[in-house]
């Protein structure tokens, strides 16, 4: 038989509120809470900064985060006292680091005149990172991990660059074939340098998005008729284009007259 405390005029004993929901990270000396989603907090002994709590202390510490409802109590362990080191790093289309210290590391990129976010996406990497090409400026904070805990940061900078110009197409050809005209050329070898070609005819470009293969079809000449190629790169950089210069008589000579 079926009891049910409410049909008795029972209450059942409410549910306890929730706890603050927060996230709690050790790197290095600084341990960084941030909320869950707009409620606000209390955490004594903490500095409030851009949405973030935070505090200097390297020992092994428990504290009490207040919520709207309810409270509870988060420890962490002491701080690592090692941080990586940087045996190199280099731009060289991708970015290169090569580090020592720990076998894992956490990568936090950042503008060169701003902190890290200790909350923000990172990379998780081994002592040799090979990470995505990027030209602009930037920095990379990097912290060793050891036990789930994060090291304090070691710091890595890159100056603006120009980015890599792909080599302009080699071996510009035509051939005509059922009443078209096929421009072709041989396709860039630059180690990922080009995403593409854009084609034109007469200094009219044909191509509104860069092509990614190495043949365009056209509509056949009546008269002489210069088609240009240029290699484009995947940051916008273009190369010098190349130049076929088709004759009349050429013409006649693919046709068979």
């Amino acid at each position: 038989m079926a009891f049910s405390l409410s049909a008795c005029g029972i209450k059942a004993p409410p549910k306890p509120p929730a706890p603050p929901q927060v996230l709690v990270k050790r790197i290095g000396e600084y341990i960084y809470i941030k909320p869950v989603g707009n409620e606000k907090l209390k955490v004594k002994g903490f500095t409030y900064e851009n949405g973030i709590f935070l505090k200097k202390d390297k020992s092994s510490a428990c504290f009490e985060i207040k919520g709207k409802e309810s409270s509870s109590l988060y420890c962490v362990p002491p701080a690592i006292e090692k941080r990586p080191l940087i045996v190199k790093a280099y731009r060289k289309f991708r970015i290169h680091i090569i580090l020592k210290g720990f076998k894992r590391y956490r990568l936090y990129k950042h503008p060169i005149d701003k902190p890290f976010n200790p909350f923000q996406e990172s990379i998780t990497t081994g002592n040799n990172a090979i990470l995505p090409p990027d030209f602009s400026s930037f920095c990379y904070a990097i912290t060793g991990i050891e036990d789930g805990i994060e090291s304090s940061p070691t710091e890595v900078c890159f100056k603006k660059q120009t980015p890599p110009i792909p080599q302009t197409p080699k071996n510009l050809n035509f051939m005509i074939y059922n009443g078209k005209i096929y421009i072709y050329w041989e396709p860039n070898e630059d180690n990922g340098y080009t995403i593409g070609y854009l084609v034109y005819k007469n200094d009219k470009l044909l191509t509104k998005k860069p092509i990614h293969s190495n043949v365009f079809v056209d509509k056949l000449p009546k008269g002489f008729t210069v088609f240009k190629v240029e290699a484009v790169g995947e940051y916008g950089t273009k190369s010098k284009p190349a130049e076929l210069q088709i004759t009349l008589k050429a013409l006649k000579q693919a046709l068979g007259f």
